[in-house]
């Protein structure tokens, strides 16, 4: 079956990904979706689940909110290295094509106790899998307002050794029209200054040292030059931004009878240079995170337990005008543990996590989640965890604004859900229900003060709420296939406690945090064609602290439509999308507009080796 947007659900088995905690739910998407996508991950994740994404405008800084919190409380853990970023906390996923990953998962619920500081609201896993087969595969998009991706992706396997090649380059004008309602009579007006250039490179190789040990080795470089479009209040922009980040890690697993050992490292460099001869402005900031990081793991009890140690050590530095172009260092050494246990009906994951930051001792952060197998249609689980996250080097730093007596935020959560399944000849349902609660206490917030803005801990919030999705596939004949997917979010992300210096009110919903939120999938097959109707709703978000303002809730509903054929032999497909096909106007950002319809043709092409 041929997809853009195609979901399927694999399975990866590793001592902390997300097949090890029994208690969180996790959305999967699988390597044929994304190998044939020409979206960013900020796309797949505000298209197929209930997490909203800020997107200021296409291709511009997008950044998710899970379950109400922020962007630098989602953790984004590629090949076991956390990339949040050592100045901000966080990693624009517009920057992020979906294309260059094998498996990407979504794991919401409170991960601190596995990978450290940020992953309060959720984690985004990012894999790359050694390859099982040799292929050459190419895809080609085109569609409005200029765009065009191309990509390529070269696997090779042979004994013990594989590698994977994938590259892209994307280039887009973004002179998209748009309804400019902050100009009086609502004009249609064109986007200006919004062109985007992007290309890159993601390199994977494995070698099977041994029967029982293998070394990966990963190279992850990138390029962006993008424009930044003015605010609808303002008639120009002459701003641009260029992105350059270089990600590398190596690693060795070694797997004995009862034992696994596994040493991985990793060097991150950033850099962005902003320029804006307007205000001039010509700024530049660089970034270098390394990354050290051991485990070993034991079976105990004839497989029923496994019990897990492991050690990071995490060191940071930054330059920029706005840390007063000094080298500003942040180091980070954690231990780790965990028990998972399997008897019977239950399983149960156990895990601690010590931290010190900057030679500080931070309190010992513990999570209990478990699942009990009710029978072989229901499940149900939960987890009770502690979170926390430490100031960045421009919460602590930055000039002028920066507060070097922030204290780390440190949160409880909760969360209950019962999950349904039935597997039948005919159809396949799943459905995941669940309850959560997360408080967050000296919740780090810029604020504006005399002039410039500054980081407090002024207040402690509360999120809650209800999520519930429900997957849906029906097999009448092998020729014909039909999927339902949906995903729903009832959610109050609520300020509990503010100073009295505060702009935050208690009892006020926060800012760009939408009560409600859905989407769903209609996806039927039929000989080799595929047709897909995705639909999206986002919710009223109040966009100033005393509620007093908003943003309305807007409905967004697309169509794509793909063909297999046989090109030499060989497999291939076509594809048609049409994006926002009710022409919506709407805005996810105050007064960053968003494009009306739009659409997008697309070819992928893979020729496989018969012999491998």
């Amino acid at each position: 079956m041929d997809s853009v947007h195609k979901i399927n659900l694999f399975e990866v088995s590793d001592n902390r990904l997300f097949t090890s905690n029994p208690g969180l739910h996790k959305t999967s998407f699988s390597n044929e979706s994304l190998s044939k996508s020409a979206q960013s991950l900020a796309d797949v994740l505000s298209r197929n689940t209930a997490v909203f994404v800020r997107q200021y405008s296409p291709g511009m800084l997008a950044s998710p909110s899970i379950r109400g919190t922020g962007a630098a409380h989602t953790a984004l853990v590629w090949n076991g290295l956390n990339l949040q970023s050592c100045m901000n906390g966080q990693l624009d996923l517009s920057l992020v094509p979906a294309s260059l990953f094998n498996n990407f998962t979504l794991q919401t619920g409170a991960g601190s106790a596995s990978w450290g500081t940020g992953a309060i609201g959720g984690i985004i896993f990012l894999q790359t899998a050694n390859q099982t087969d040799n292929h050459i595969r190419f895809s080609q998009h085109c569609g409005s307002w200029g765009f065009r991706q191309s990509a390529l992706d070269i696997a090779f396997r042979k004994k013990r050794f594989s590698s994977t090649t994938k590259v892209f380059k994307t280039q887009v004008e973004n002179n998209y029209r748009f309804v400019n309602t902050a100009v009086y009579g609502n004009p249609e007006q064109r986007q200006i200054n919004a062109s985007q250039h992007m290309q890159g490179l993601l390199q994977d190789l494995y070698f099977k040292t041994s029967n029982t040990s293998q070394v990966h080795l990963a190279f992850w470089g990138q390029k962006t030059q993008r424009k930044i479009p003015p605010i609808a209040l303002s008639p120009i922009s002459v701003a641009y931004q260029m992105d350059e980040s270089l990600r590398t890690m190596a690693s060795w697993e070694k797997t004995m009878h009862n034992w696994t050992a596994l040493i991985r490292g990793g060097f991150i460099t950033e850099k962005i240079q902003y320029i804006d001869s307007l205000s001039q402005i010509d700024a530049t900031n660089k970034a270098q995170t390394s990354i050290a990081e051991s485990e070993v793991s034991r079976s105990l009890f004839q497989g029923k337990s496994r019990v897990q140690l492991g050690v990071n050590s995490t060191n940071a530095k930054a330059i920029s005008p706005g840390l007063g172009n000094t080298w500003m260092i942040q180091k980070r050494t954690s231990l780790f543990g965990s028990l998972r246990s399997h008897f019977g009906k239950f399983e149960t994951l156990i895990q601690l996590r010590q931290e010190w930051f900057q030679s500080k001792n931070i309190p010992l952060i513990p999570s209990v989640s478990g699942c009990f197998t009710l029978n072989k249609n229901w499940k149900v689980r939960g987890q009770a965890a502690k979170s926390y996250r430490l100031p960045t080097l421009n919460d602590l730093y930055w000039q002028p604004g920066g507060n070097i007596h922030l204290q780390p935020e440190f949160g409880n959560t909760f969360e209950l859900g019962i999950d349904f399944q039935a597997k039948e000849s005919q159809y396949d349902l799943q459905i995941h229900s669940g309850l959560f609660s997360n408080r967050v206490k000296n919740w780090i917030v810029w604020i504006p003060g005399n002039g410039y803005w500054k980081p407090e801990n002024v207040q402690q919030v509360k999120s809650e709420g209800v999520e519930l999705s429900v997957n849906l596939s029906l097999r009448e004949t092998k020729k014909w296939k039909y999927r339902i997917v949906s995903s729903t979010q009832l959610l109050n992300a609520l300020v509990e406690k503010s100073s009295s210096y505060s702009n935050f009110q208690s009892g006020r919903q926060l800012v760009y945090v939408p009560h409600f939120t859905w989407n769903g999938n209609l996806s039927v097959y039929v000989n080799r064609s595929l047709l897909e109707i995705s639909s999206t709703y986002t919710g009223t978000r109040f966009i100033t602290s005393d509620n007093s303002t908003f943003l309305p809730g807007f409905f967004l509903l697309n169509a794509s439509l793909s063909q297999e054929i046989k090109i030499l032999k060989q497999k291939a497909s076509l594809s048609i999308q049409i994006n926002n096909m009710l022409n919506a106007n709407y805005q996810i950002i105050a007064w960053r507009p968003m494009p009306m319809r739009s659409f997008m043709l697309g070819l992928n092409f893979t020729f496989k080796n018969s012999k491998s």
